[in-house]
């Protein structure tokens, strides 16, 4: 059994009784939602994919709550596929079986069944745990998941690293299979921040001032990536990112969410929070943008 132990230092408290006050304080703030989250046995399960920030908690915990509160209204899945960015770099995408995340509030146990699923129906699914050290992207939603549905779920995790379109739509169907094989009731996150503005990314594309262009820039710029996942352009949204050199991290662990989403019949997106960090902080050294967005099937 792998056990991965917390390693994003900073982005979330490691005490059990801290963290869980940091979410409650997430929904309830003027960036939040404004209210706790309830689980809905008798939701509708429309929600197959979703679109969640990765940054720490201070800074878009606020925008990643409007996700977590519906989820909860939705119902309650039983596994949720954490697609999350390598940062460090490891290519391709990794995931891991027989293990449990250890966190503050309680340990998360991997869908071993699906995750073999996902490798078998995939040619680019690599199981390696050691993808996984050091890196934020899917730990910092595991507390939002623990606060919403306790001990009452699974995950499957997977990095993605360096790759292609052609890569996400195979994994992207794997995914879809896999559920179907296994039977599996899931949702797929898609973990990714939007623009990363500033001298400390090297990406100041419409100067450092005045503050009112720059946000304008980055508004106007992320929601040109934010319409092309509300349309489930999965496509578009990689060659938007790659042509432009846009600072979106994870384009590909969102493309491969949407990928999924459709073939397990979704039929369009709805964006529910959108923030900058110098919206929630209001520190314009570095601006990132964050947002919240959930995939839908109709009714």
């Amino acid at each position: 059994m792998y056990i991965r132990r917390p390693s994003a230092w900073g982005f979330h408290p490691f005490e059990a009784e801290e963290e869980r006050h940091e979410i409650e304080k997430c929904f309830l703030s003027k960036h939040g939602i404004g209210d706790k989250p309830r689980v809905s046995e008798s939701g509708m399960h429309r929600i197959v994919g979703a679109v969640v920030p990765h940054a720490g908690l201070v800074y878009s915990g606020p925008i990643a709550s409007h996700v977590y509160y519906y989820l909860a209204k939705d119902g309650r899945p039983e596994t949720f596929v954490i697609l999350g960015v390598s940062h460090s770099g490891n290519p391709g995408f990794a995931t891991m079986l027989d293990a449990v995340w250890r966190m503050p509030m309680g340990d998360v146990n991997v869908d071993a069944e699906l995750a073999r699923s996902i490798v078998k129906h995939s040619d680019f699914v690599d199981v390696n745990p050691a993808a996984h050290e050091g890196e934020h992207s899917i730990e910092i939603q595991l507390p939002f998941l623990q606060y919403v549905y306790g001990d009452g779920f699974r995950i499957v995790p997977i990095t993605v690293g360096y790759g292609d379109y052609d890569m996400c739509v195979n994994v992207g169907d794997a995914i879809s299979k896999a559920a179907n094989e296994t039977g599996r009731d899931i949702v797929v996150l898609g973990s990714t921040d939007f623009t990363h503005y500033g001298a400390i990314y090297g990406y100041t594309p419409a100067g450092t001032r005045p503050i009112e262009k720059v946000l304008r820039w980055i508004y106007q710029t992320d929601k040109s990536l934010i319409d092309k996942i509300l349309s489930l352009d999965a496509e578009g949204l990689v060659r938007s990112v790659r042509e432009n050199n846009y600072t979106m991290c994870g384009c590909l662990p969102v493309a491969t969410m949407i990928i999924a989403a459709k073939k397990m019949g979704a039929s369009g997106g709805r964006l529910l929070k959108y923030a900058t960090s110098y919206d929630v902080q209001g520190s314009s050294e570095a601006i990132v943008g964050y947002a919240s967005i959930v995939i839908e099937k109709k009714q």
